[in-house]
């Protein structure tokens, strides 16, 4: 029961001849219009498909009937064997063959109206094809034996249906790759149209944050001009010169320290050695003088009295030096200056004291703060500017993809319609 199958004559849509004209024109249309051609090439597609395919899906279905009529023929029928002990063997064969074909033998009957109903015929046919070739192989040896005439009968809708299997094979072969085109240029375009929608939320982006540039850039300004303009403020120009006298008293009083300091140290030979013999007490303040000379000036009457029993020893010389002249000499312009040098101390740091408690540290503060803002603005500048170059970059990477697969989308749309067609965006 062989089918007749030939190529039947794809039919062209209306919409189709609308939208065609000579081969060298191109058609403007937007990425739904594209999807809608598409759609319906694939539709008419899968019409010539179905209608192919139909026939040979009748065919098959006569050819299962068929076997089933066979299956509850052979049922009924009686096999008679010489040899009783193979009688068994031979019966459970055709019980096996005939429950086979009873149970196998269906496949949808709906008709194949898509691409994806065509795969599914295809599949079960060739999974029937399969499985009656493999219960055949199992008992044809046995039954063909003795049962030859209704067996032939069976192996002829076998090879019917594996026939026919060529044939959807054949006709699927076809279309399929022309349909799948259809459907890859469908997944291309809904891609392409993701795409193009992630360009455009990039290019807002990209719009906000020039918009947040010009917005940061107009707050340095202003920030700037605020810092220059209290810079030349009788506030800041009071308040900078006060710091100046600051700075100045500072280094007044740490000349005077360092003066100190080299004083006590062109005396740390003889105070070492008049460590040695003084008592636990002298030793400490000794230790002071050496470690922190300083600290005379808080209790200088003290400390007088110390350097002059240096002096003494070393008069008496019980300290052993090198220039004991010049070391009394050196004791004693500390011990004649000490008490005005004291006074002097005290009379710098209350000046000090004096002069930065004049600062108007609120002004100060606002001047800081007027450039940690400047600073602030300038870091969301250079983030804004990293984020403006990314986003740029993004929108450039997107641009080429899309312009890759627009090419790629208008080239298939082209080979399987006959039509250029120039995708609008």
């Amino acid at each position: 029961m062989s089918p007749s199958f030939g190529v039947i004559k794809r039919k062209t849509s209306g919409f189709f001849q609308d939208r065609k004209s000579s081969a060298d024109s191109v058609q403007s249309v937007t990425d739904k219009e594209l999807l809608e051609i598409i759609e319906n090439e694939k539709k008419i597609l899968e019409k010539d498909l179905s209608t192919d395919l139909e026939p040979i899906r009748n065919s098959a279905l006569d050819c299962l009937a068929n076997l089933r009529e066979s299956a509850e023929e052979l049922e009924e029928q009686e096999i008679k064997v010489e040899n009783p002990q193979f009688e068994s063997l031979i019966n459970t064969s055709k019980e096996i063959l005939i429950t086979s074909i009873k149970k196998e033998s269906f496949i949808g009957s709906s008709d194949i109206k898509n691409y994806e109903d065509a795969i599914k015929f295809k599949n079960n046919l060739e999974l029937l094809v399969n499985r009656f070739g493999q219960v055949g192989d199992s008992h044809n040896k046995i039954l063909n034996e003795f049962m030859r005439k209704q067996i032939n009968k069976l192996k002829n809708e076998f090879d019917n249906l594996s026939s026919l299997l060529k044939k959807v094979t054949k006709v699927l072969s076809v279309k399929e790759s022309q349909i799948n085109n259809c459907i890859a240029c469908k997944d291309d375009l809904i891609l392409l149209k993701q795409k193009l929608g992630e360009r455009k939320d990039k290019g807002d982006r990209l719009s906000e944050l020039m918009e947040e540039r010009q917005i940061i850039d107009k707050n340095i300004v202003e920030c700037k001009r605020e810092y220059e303009d209290f810079k030349k403020s009788d506030e800041f120009l009071n308040g900078l010169n006060v710091s100046e006298k600051i700075n100045d008293k500072k280094t007044e009083i740490d000349i005077f320290e360092k003066n100190i300091l080299n004083r006590v140290s062109n005396l740390s030979r003889p105070i070492t050695k008049f460590s040695y013999q003084a008592s636990k007490e002298t030793q400490g303040r000794l230790a002071t003088v050496q470690n922190e000379p300083l600290e005379i000036f808080n209790d200088s009457s003290q400390y007088l009295q110390l350097f002059n029993e240096l002096k003494k020893h070393v008069l008496e010389g019980s300290i052993q030096i090198k220039d004991p002249e010049k070391t009394i000499h050196q004791i004693d312009e500390i011990v004649s200056s000490l008490p005005s040098l004291s006074t002097n101390l005290k009379n710098l740091k209350k000046e000090l004291i004096r002069l930065e408690s004049s600062v108007n540290f609120k002004n100060m503060k606002h001047l800081e703060d007027i450039k940690m803002k400047t600073e602030m603005y300038e870091k969301y500048r250079s983030e804004n500017i990293s984020r403006t170059q990314e986003t740029k970059e993004s929108i450039d990477e997107l641009d080429s993809a899309s312009e890759l697969l627009k090419k790629k989308i208008e080239d298939k749309i082209s080979e399987i319609t006959n039509t250029k067609y120039s995708i609008l965006q």
